[in-house]
C-alpha cells in the first residue's frame, strides 16, 4: 500500500510530508521483514486471521502472509536481489508445513489445520508466477495440480465451498481470494486461458474499462505506461494508442508488442507508454 501511494503521489496530490512519512513507515516494515527477527529469517509467519484467539507466544503458523509476500516479490522483482532463493524457500516451506496427505491441497493455518480451496489456489498461483519467472517446469506442474484440486470446491450451482471437508462458504475466500488466484495463474501461464476467445489476462496498471467487439478490443488504463498480456483468437492486424501505432517487436525491452502463436490463436504481450487508451484491431 505504501509503495503504491508513493508511486502515484503526484496524481493524488499527496504532500511531501505525507510521502516522507509513508516512505519511513514502508522502510521500517521492509527492514524488519528481512531482519534477523523478521519472518524472512525466522519463518514465524502468524497473526493474520482475526478469528483466532490471542497468540502472545506466537505459536500459530499460517500460509497466507508468506505466499502473499512471495507474490509481491515476483511482481516487483527488483526489491530482493535474492528473489529466486527466497521465493523458492517460501514455496517449499508452505508446501511442507501445510501439505495434506492424499491430495494436492494446502491447509489454512496450524490452529485451523484444514485444507481449503482458496489457500490451495493461492499456492498454485504463486507456483504459476514463479514458473513464469524461472520456466522451471516443476512449478508449472505444481500450479496445474493444485489449481485442479481447487476447482473441485466450486459446485455446479456456483457455490464455492471452503474446502473438501468443509461444505459451507466464506465470501472473502470463495468469491474474492479464490477467483483472483485463478486469474493470476491464467495471466502467468496464458496458454491455459480459453482458446477461441479474447481475454485481457493482466495489465500492470488498473484497467478502468474494456470493450470486446468482433474486430476490435479497446481498453483504458489508469497509468499511461505499462505492460499487458492477452490471449487472442488471432494475431492483431494493428495496435494503436493515442500516441500512434504500436509496432511489433522481437522483445519487450522497448515499447511495442510480441506475438506467440499457439495451436489456436496466440498470446499478445505488449509494452506501452504515453497513452491510457489502447485499441487492438483484427
Amino acid at each position: 500500500m505504501f509503495d503504491e501511494l508513493i508511486r502515484i503521489s503526484d496524481r493524488i496530490n499527496l504532500s511531501q510530508a505525507q510521502v516522507t512519512s509513508y516512505k519511513q513507515a514502508r522502510d521500517i516494515a521492509w527492514k524488519w521483514l528481512y531482519s534477523k527477527s523478521g519472518p524472512m529469517k525466522t519463518y514465524i509467519w502468524n497473526g493474520y486471521f482475526e478469528d483466532v484467539p490471542n497468540d502472545p507466544e506466537r505459536a500459530n503458523r499460517l500460509q497466507i502472509t508468506p505466499m502473499e509476500t512471495a507474490r509481491y516479490l515476483l511482481k516487483h522483482p527488483g526489491l530482493d536481489p535474492d528473489i529466486d532463493i527466497n521465493v523458492d524457500a517460501l514455496l517449499g516451506w508452505v508446501a511442507s508445513a501445510f501439505a495434506t496427505t492424499g491430495m494436492d491441497a494446502i491447509r489454512e493455518q496450524t490452529w485451523c489445520y484444514e485444507p481449503m480451496g482458496s489457500h490451495t489456489a493461492r499456492y498454485a498461483s504463486v507456483c504459476a508466477l514463479y514458473y513464469e519467472r524461472t520456466k522451471d517446469e516443476r512449478y508449472r506442474e505444481k500450479a496445474y495440480r493444485f489449481f485442479n484440486l481447487a476447482t473441485y470446491m466450486t459446485y455446479e450451482n456456483g457455490v464455492v465451498a471452503v474446502g473438501p471437508n468443509w461444505p459451507g462458504s466464506w465470501f472473502s475466500d470463495g468469491y474474492g481470494d479464490y477467483i483472483r488466484h485463478f486469474m493470476d495463474g491464467l495471466a502467468a501461464i496464458p496458454e491455459w486461458a480459453p482458446a477461441g476467445e479474447n481475454h485481457l489476462l493482466k495489465c500492470s496498471s488498473v484497467v478502468r474499462q474494456i470493450n470486446y467487439d468482433r474486430k476490435t478490443i479497446r481498453f483504458t488504463s489508469f497509468d499511461d505506461y505499462g505492460t499487458a498480456v492477452l490471449r487472442l483468437i488471432a494475431q492483431p492486424r494493428e495496435i494503436k494508442t493515442s500516441r500512434g501505432i504500436l509496432e511489433k517487436t522481437n522483445n519487450l525491452q522497448t515499447v511495442g508488442w510480441t506475438w506467440q502463436a499457439l495451436d489456436e490463436g496466440g498470446i499478445l504481450r505488449m509494452n506501452y507508454a504515453g497513452s491510457t487508451e489502447t485499441e487492438i484491431n483484427f
